[in-house]
């Protein structure tokens, strides 16, 4: 038995979190991204002109792509700034990757060495409905396929390497497009987004998983968890990440709104 308080989990990424905002900023998070990984993204203004398109719009923080909306025109720019321009929350503007393959990276860290994982996932996001995808669980055209079985212990170390050019968290998500699993491996990839809250294991989703496989991931995710909020280095301030998020959704009925609307 490892018997750690659970709700301390949210004090793994909290040297990330904005407890002035309230939130862990996009922008913020952005900067660690080396850049040659980055997508160009700033605060809309409401009438620059994106040198390219399509552009994703979305809101300074959020999950499971709520919110988000693509434009692939000004004119389309144009209406999606109509509905967002009356939000009591920042949105980004983001230039889309031009890479034909969409993968997640879910790691947990190891608790006994800071710099290895104790584990790593690759998944694919699928999609052959929609060009250029706001994919996320909520899109009924997005299929996840677990291919971490695709990587052997080196090739992961090698991913791990190059991700630990970012940062190590205690626990994320990657979400980021590259042309190839070769090209994945050799660092030619753009990072589309960073999850550091609640980042879900997303190879759960694979649809070959039955019940019991879930459940057998579940447990491991969960006991590495269990263990890596135990190993956290108690000596950082605590903060009210989970608190200041949830009062962060309340005071913000247009990313609700928006929410309701997908």
């Amino acid at each position: 038995m490892i018997c750690t308080r659970p709700w301390k989990y949210f004090q793994i990424n909290s040297r990330f979190f904005n407890e002035k905002e309230g939130i862990f900023s996009k922008i913020e998070i952005d900067d660690l991204i080396p850049e040659k990984w980055r997508l160009s993204q700033q605060c809309d203004d409401g009438h620059s002109i994106p040198e390219r398109f399509p552009v994703f719009i979305k809101p300074e923080w959020g999950q499971n792509a709520n919110g988000i909306f693509r434009a692939d025109n000004t004119e389309e720019l144009t209406i999606v700034r109509q509905i967002t321009k009356e939000a009591q929350i920042k949105y980004l503007i983001q230039l889309g990757a031009t890479e034909k393959l969409e993968f997640e990276i879910f790691w947990i860290l190891h608790d006994q060495n800071p710099q290895q994982f104790a584990n790593l996932t690759v998944t694919q996001a699928i999609n052959h409905s929609e060009k250029n995808p706001v994919n996320g669980v909520n899109n009924p055209n997005t299929v996840y396929r677990d291919i971490s079985e695709q990587f052997d212990e080196q090739q992961k170390q090698i991913l791990w390497n190059l991700l630990g050019e970012i940062e190590r968290f205690g626990i994320s998500r990657v979400a980021l497009r590259a042309d190839s699993i070769a090209d994945l491996l050799a660092g030619r990839f753009h990072i589309i987004e960073i999850n550091l809250f609640i980042p879900m294991p997303i190879n759960i989703l694979d649809a070959k998983n039955d019940f019991f496989s879930e459940w057998k991931l579940v447990r491991i995710y969960m006991k590495s968890l269990a263990r890596i909020t135990k190993a956290r280095n108690r000596a950082l301030k605590e903060k009210a990440v989970f608190t200041k998020i949830m009062l962060y959704d309340r005071r913000s009925p247009m990313l609700n709104y928006i929410r309701n609307r997908l």
